[in-house]
């Protein structure tokens, strides 16, 4: 209640004031406003100039690596040539073929990928293409080199994988106090820096809701600066969504305390809270033979039912066989080799002691959320090609926001150079 204004005393003449006195207020609260505005104006302008050209080479090389499978395939015509006709050899055979051909090649796992079968090494660096209709071998390709190698590279480990096209083994030290590499320091970085520019450019663009229209509008006879704003601020807007999506999980890939904070953040469960996911064989018999690769392969695929992306064989210390099943939905389904989302191991020696780890079993909906559909979304790999169009039109927006941005800063300093000069 106005003290001013007592029930009881005085006449409407006398209360007319009150919403003048109120007016100073409401201009008060504009103006505190300011400086914030300006605040987080200077704040993107600066943060997007010095650490811009890094955030869109990674994005454009994200955008790029959105049809990296495809592309693959494309490239390697040869390597995927194979007959329709039903198989004539099975996944061991494929196995021993690869060793018969190249003695040296260190076998790690073997899969199914368009058609052909695809035997790999231990560094997954390297596979052979066998014709399952003829048993012929297309013969090999590096999945680490050229410019899809570099690409994935730059996108995906900051130059610090040292089996891929320009890998730095120094971006795979530690920093000083971080149990993390100095790779997932800048790419983690890079996330935190896309969430800062898309949410402090929606922040700026708010043009209140009685002006909302003139925030979408693009004034494209108003000359270049007009022009080159408006087209600045449209698609940023627009593409906000999207670069949540990619800032946020870009963050939470390579940063452990990120994750756990988005987690926690949705009613999750951090990682610390979550049951490994792993499997101890139990002991067998001496002597007793291991188990074939198609042995393991129909184990797992009687376990969970659909189509089996890769199986790792048998390791030092790892005395298992690890299948990666695709089966309903698949969030990994238009991955090249790797797209299995289920994993089941396979005692070597006992093809009735298996294990089947779901990532969505006995989490939280936050957990479950995050692992089948927002981190792959970060991929585009849980839609077709044609909807990854889309992504690819967003993936392409800091780059455009970069040009538009450069142009209306570069337009305003020139026009303070001249005032100064005059």
């Amino acid at each position: 209640m106005n003290p001013t204004i007592m029930p009881g005393r005085g006449s409407a003449t006398d209360a007319a004031p009150t919403p003048r006195r109120g007016k100073p207020a409401a201009s008060t609260r504009r103006r505190s406003r300011k400086p914030v505005r300006r605040s987080l104006i200077t704040i993107h302008r600066w943060s997007s100039l010095i650490l811009g050209l890094l955030l869109v080479v990674q994005t454009t090389s994200g955008a790029i690596l959105l049809y990296h499978a495809d592309l693959f395939r494309l490239s390697h015509s040869s390597f995927y040539a194979h007959t329709d006709g039903p198989a004539v050899i099975d996944l061991d055979q494929a196995v021993s073929l690869v060793q018969a051909a190249d003695p040296d090649f260190s076998v790690g796992w073997v899969g199914a990928d368009d058609g052909i079968i695809a035997v790999g090494n231990t560094d997954f660096t390297a596979a052979y293409a066998i014709d399952p209709g003829t048993g012929r071998i297309n013969g090999s390709a590096s999945l680490t080199r050229g410019v899809l190698g570099l690409l994935v590279n730059v996108h995906d480990c900051a130059f610090g994988c040292v089996g891929y096209t320009g890998g730095i083994a120094a971006l795979n030290g530690n920093p000083p106090l971080l149990d993390i590499t100095w790779a997932a320091v800048i790419l983690g970085g890079l996330g935190l820096l896309l969430i800062l520019l898309a949410v402090s450019g929606a922040i700026i663009w708010w043009p209140s809701l009685r002006r909302m229209s003139h925030g979408f509008r693009v004034r494209w006879r108003k000359g270049r600066f007009a022009r080159d704003r408006d087209l600045h601020n449209v698609i940023g807007i627009i593409s906000v969504p999207f670069l949540l999506l990619w800032g946020i999980t870009g963050a939470t890939l390579e940063l452990p305390a990120v994750k756990d904070a988005w987690l926690v953040s949705t009613g999750g469960k951090t990682v610390a809270e979550l049951a490994d996911d792993g499997f101890t064989p139990r002991q067998v018999p001496p002597r007793t033979p291991p188990i074939s690769v198609t042995e393991a392969t129909d184990a797992a695929l009687r376990a969970v039912p659909g189509r089996l992306a890769y199986l790792m064989l048998p390791a030092e210390g790892a005395d298992y066989y690890r299948a990666a099943i695709a089966s309903g939905y698949s969030p990994y389904a238009h991955r090249a080799f790797y797209s299995g989302d289920i994993v089941v191991y396979v005692n070597s020696h006992d093809a009735t002691d298996i294990s089947v780890t779901e990532t969505g079993d006995g989490r939280p909906v936050a957990n479950k959320f995050y692992d089948k559909i927002f981190e792959p979304a970060h991929f585009g790999w849980l839609v077709n090609g044609w909807w990854r169009i889309l992504w690819l039109l967003f993936g392409l927006a800091p780059l455009a926001l970069a040009v538009t941005g450069l142009s209306t800063w570069l337009f305003k300093r020139r026009t303070r150079r001249k005032k100064r000069s005059a």
